[in-house]
């Protein structure tokens, strides 16, 4: 279909594209590939942080057919061999994965799961689960289901590429050692002590908030640490850092080819400002300065006149108000919480505070008359 000006173009062809859809663009390398040794298994879809990961079984317990009633058994799961890697809650309802608390999720324990729990109201003792464990786990007493065939129960695991980032904690979880990560950058992620002093990520957070692997955690001393294994070198952090604690160095970087474009050269200096962190600069010779503009001094400013005994009363209205406001605690309510909320339990706080300071000083007053009397 021709447009208005006869060149021939389809609709198609004059829509507007995503850049990084165009293949002379050049792209970062992020990916993980399962390997030989993937059953699948479950634990490598809820730890990835951009949920690239999703896996699927063929069939489940209910393609055989409803539960037989009355069939009577026993089922037993060894916790010894169990590694919670949840091939058969995902095939039958009978078993049930307990996730963990979001306080016990952290990147340096990233198995998800709790414990494994048995239904057996909902198990009439098939014995389709007993081959599905690969740690030879299950046990199951009781009547088989009588199949014609050999049921062929497979998984597959896909890894969206477009959302895949490369972080590695599907490798790092994997028991099987089945997972080949290939990160984007080659590097290394630095703390910086004499800065780290200030670090507060109990009330700031910033490194946690734009990670998009989320590798950090709060460490013994109460400091933002990363898991270094799980970073990918972005550098996000580091620029969000309001304390200037983190420093990322990066020594490669993985990237599709660059085509011979007009814009090729370009291409390849803005990749290796990412490593080297200098940019080549336009050649500014020929250019045209603009004319000098006069600079006006800024008019002196005059400070306001403080009324003394107005200053006591607020210093002294605001006294009891202080040691609150300066705990991280109340930090974090504020910076989260809506102005009226917030105001709502830092006032709260400041009651319960005063409470205790009442009953600690009259815990304290008979303690005085005794050594005084004595």
């Amino acid at each position: 279909m021709k447009d208005g000006f006869g060149d021939g173009m389809t609709d198609e062809a004059t829509k507007a594209k995503d850049f990084r859809e165009l293949e002379q663009y050049p792209k970062l390398v992020a990916e993980a590939v399962p390997g030989e040794k993937c059953l699948p298994c479950l634990l490598c879809e809820p730890v990835c942080p951009t949920k690239a990961i999703k896996v699927a079984f063929n069939k489940t317990r209910e393609d055989f057919g409803p539960l037989r009633k009355g069939i009577k058994g026993k089922i037993t799961v060894d916790r010894d061999k169990c590694n919670l890697c949840g091939r058969c809650a995902r095939f039958c309802k009978a078993f049930l994965l307990v996730e963990k608390g979001e306080k016990e999720k952290t990147p340096r324990e990233l198995v998800p799961y709790e414990q494994l729990l048995v239904d057996e109201d909902l198990c009439d003792y098939c014995g389709l689960c007993v081959p599905l464990c690969p740690e030879e786990a299950i046990k199951v007493e009781g009547t088989p289901l009588d199949l014609k065939a050999e049921p062929h129960i497979e998984g597959k695991i896909e890894n969206a590429k477009d959302l895949c980032i490369g972080c590695g904690r599907c490798a790092l979880v994997c028991p099987y050692e089945a997972i080949e990560v290939k990160k984007p950058f080659e590097g290394e992620i630095k703390l910086i002590e004499k800065n780290l002093v200030r670090c507060d990520p109990l009330g700031c957070q910033a490194c946690f908030n734009v990670c998009p692997a989320k590798c950090w955690y709060v460490d013994e001393r109460g400091k933002a640490a990363p898991v270094k294994e799980q970073c990918i070198l972005c550098g996000a952090c580091a620029k969000a850092c309001p304390v200037s604690a983190i420093d990322v160095e990066r020594s490669k970087i993985r990237h599709t080819e660059i085509k011979e474009t007009p814009w090729a050269s370009e291409w390849k200096d803005a990749i290796s400002s990412i490593v080297t962190g200098e940019k080549k600069r336009p050649d500014v010779s020929r250019a045209v300065a603009p004319p000098e503009i006069e600079r006006l001094p800024m008019p002196k400013i005059e400070m306001p006149v403080r009324d003394p005994e107005l200053q006591r009363l607020v210093e002294e209205a605001l006294r009891p108000v202080v040691p609150i406001l300066k705990k991280p605690k109340t930090r974090f309510i504020m910076e989260r919480e809506p102005a009226i909320v917030a105001s709502e339990k830092i006032v709260e706080r400041m009651k319960k505070a005063e409470a205790k300071k009442q009953i600690e000083m009259k815990k304290e007053k008979p303690q005085k008359v005794a050594a005084e009397e004595t």
